[in-house]
């Protein structure tokens, strides 16, 4: 989406080792219009592909996949870091790298609200590497539901 390029032109900043520093508009302050641009645009691209429910994970993704479920008119799901105690024992769980964190982190999703054949389309906010996305797509295999996978 241009309008995303734009704004990582002009405001983005590079860290080095992979990060994008994009604090001023969707990882500490999100810009909403934006945001909802980028939902209707990616709800757009997959308006034909049955998608189910969108899937994302906590937090900088949620802006996004927020947007997205809204334009696709289907329920969105965060992937948590840490197990609340509502959560059942047994979830669907996976680990990928946190840039940012410097060590990898826990993605766990209940098996309450994601199911088999489910056609679910996975968002991000960036691609770094395609790691949590990966991640993602291997706790959509094991809920037995298929994915496709998406980053503004």
């Amino acid at each position: 989406m241009q309008e995303i390029r734009e704004r990582i032109a002009r405001e983005g900043t590079n860290l080095g080792r992979g990060i994008l520093k994009v604090d001023s508009f969707i990882n500490h302050q999100v810009d909403a219009t934006l945001m909802m641009n980028a939902g209707r645009e990616l709800g757009r691209r997959f308006a034909n592909v049955g998608v189910d429910k969108v899937l994302t994970a906590e937090i900088s993704g949620i802006a996004p996949a927020l947007t997205t479920a809204l334009a696709l008119n289907v329920p969105v799901i965060y992937a948590r870091k840490t197990k609340p105690i509502t959560m059942p024992e047994v979830v669907y769980r996976d680990q990928a790298p946190s840039h940012t964190k410097g060590h990898f982190v826990d993605l766990m999703v209940s098996p309450e609200v994601l199911h088999a054949q489910e056609r679910v389309l996975i968002v991000d906010d960036f691609l770094a590497t395609g790691q949590t996305i990966a991640a993602l797509g291997r706790i959509v295999r094991q809920s037995g539901a298929v994915w496709s996978a998406s980053a503004p």
